[in-house]
């Protein structure tokens, strides 16, 4: 399949349109009774890349979404959601290193057209 064929990664209309409903879902969940991506994915009808994209959102708004390899919970207390926040930081760190990583693969040149 060429590189051409991949589809339009904008998944604002879905985050629009599914972004209460699944909120509605996270907060009845806790840390103790996460709901998995697939799940979501399941019940709203929409691909994993899209469910990741409500959560993105509605972290940025403020809601304190926990998360870890059991799925997404809304959180109760910071201590709840200091793991998530680790998390994204070291994820953070991991991309700012692959980012220098990338830099000095040409010298550390900025390379324009």
């Amino acid at each position: 399949m060429p590189l051409t064929g991949f589809p339009n990664s904008n998944h604002k209309a879905a985050v629009d349109q599914h972004s209460d409903t699944v909120l509605l879902g996270l907060q009845s969940r806790d840390k103790d009774n996460p709901v998995t991506a697939r799940r979501i994915t399941e019940s709203v009808g929409v691909p994993g890349p899209v469910v990741r994209a409500i959560v993105h959102h509605l972290r940025e708004i403020g809601h304190p979404i926990g998360s870890n390899s059991k799925g997404y919970w809304y959180a109760h207390s910071y201590e709840e959601l200091r793991p998530t926040i680790m998390h994204l930081e070291q994820r953070i760190r991991s991309m700012s290193s692959v980012a220098g990583a990338l830099r000095r693969s040409f010298g550390g040149r900025h390379v324009t057209k």
